[in-house]
């Protein structure tokens, strides 16, 4: 098959392929997750850049390894584990390094700079009070320690499932519930000076 003929029902024939070594199938495995995998780097590290940079190190990463993915999980949750490692590392390694996150995420918009809530354009007012509380917002996220900025990623950015989130983090069922409403306390009472 050509690149070309691919669609999103046949992923596990693109993986099959993929482990034979097949390019066009990674390819096109590699268009349907990217902006996903993307968006999960640019959470944990906070600067385009490094995300971007951070993408391809997985992408590589996952096509050197994808013959150890056994179809025992969803490739997704797989593939969101490999992501979240390489981000825990990267972050390990910028803040040995004294770099820590910028603040290009404190104006997160759908990424062409457009803004809408509830499929209106908000007027000015409304647009300069949204940025001021997002970069709120992500002040104080970036002020909780990677633990729970990791699991509230996964859960409210992302949108895994409990399972899913356990099964990426390699924790129990209850550690995901226990840690993510401990997570999104802390970030309450962060916040609640500002609202």
């Amino acid at each position: 098959m050509t690149q070309k003929e691919w669609d999103r029902s046949d992923e596990a024939q693109l993986i099959a392929a993929s482990q034979r070594g097949d390019h066009d199938a990674f390819a096109f495995l590699m268009k349907l997750y990217k902006d996903r995998v993307f968006n999960t780097a640019l959470r944990f590290v906070g600067n385009w850049a490094i995300a971007e940079e951070l993408t391809q190190d997985i992408f590589i990463s996952v096509y050197r390894n994808i013959g150890g993915f056994k179809g025992e999980s969803k490739f997704s949750t797989w593939l969101y584990r490999v992501t979240v490692n390489h981000a825990k590392n990267r972050v390990g390694y910028l803040s040995r390094k004294g770099y820590f996150r910028s603040d290009e995420l404190t104006d997160n918009t759908d990424g062409d700079g457009s803004w809408s809530l509830g499929g209106r354009t908000p007027s000015p007012g409304e647009y300069a009070q949204d940025k001021e509380l997002i970069g709120i917002l992500m002040e104080c996220f970036k002020k909780l320690s990677d633990n729970d900025r990791r699991i509230i990623i996964l859960k409210d950015f992302e949108g895994l499932n409990y399972d899913e989130i356990a099964e990426v983090l390699s924790i129990n069922l209850g550690t995901v519930k226990s840690r993510l409403s401990r997570a999104r306390e802390r970030l309450k009472e962060m916040m609640k000076d500002y609202l």
